[in-house]
């Protein structure tokens, strides 16, 4: 039995702050619950934000929420705002215009130490994106 339990790491939200034809703005929201009487230490968390091109995906953006304290027995949300600028949004933008939607993932890893030792704990969370959601945006009611 080990001494002490994974730590949980989830994508609790993905929002969209802002998008053009040159940007894509998102919000994310990940969670990182320690459900070790001692605390830890999130030393990163790099992500990538990808959307479903055929059958494989396309970088659309990276981060990293940075170092951050996770006290004992509790759980901490991390909010991390994200821009991407790159060429893939012509292709994110060409399949959401043909398909009235995508599909966007993010999936990473968080790097987290417990006194001397470190755990690398993965997440993955894929949500939809449609016509409404850009629509809310672009009319602040979203």
């Amino acid at each position: 039995m080990p001494i002490l339990s994974d730590p949980i790491v989830t994508l609790e939200g993905i929002s969209l702050r802002n998008v053009s034809l040159s940007t894509l703005e998102i919000d994310l929201a990940i969670r990182v619950e320690n459900p070790n009487p001692v605390g830890a230490d999130l030393q990163e968390c790099p992500f990538t934000v990808m959307y479903k091109k055929g059958d494989t995906g396309s970088r659309l953006a990276t981060g990293n929420t940075g170092n951050a304290k996770i006290p004992g027995n509790t759980s901490t949300v991390l909010k991390v705002p994200v821009t991407s600028h790159n060429k893939a949004l012509a292709g994110a933008f060409a399949t959401f215009i043909l398909k009235g939607g995508m599909e966007v993932t993010i999936e990473g890893v968080a790097v987290i130490k417990f006194l001397v030792i470190k755990k690398s704990v993965p997440f993955s969370r894929t949500i939809s994106v449609t016509t409404a959601d850009i629509t809310g945006i672009v009319t602040g009611k979203g």
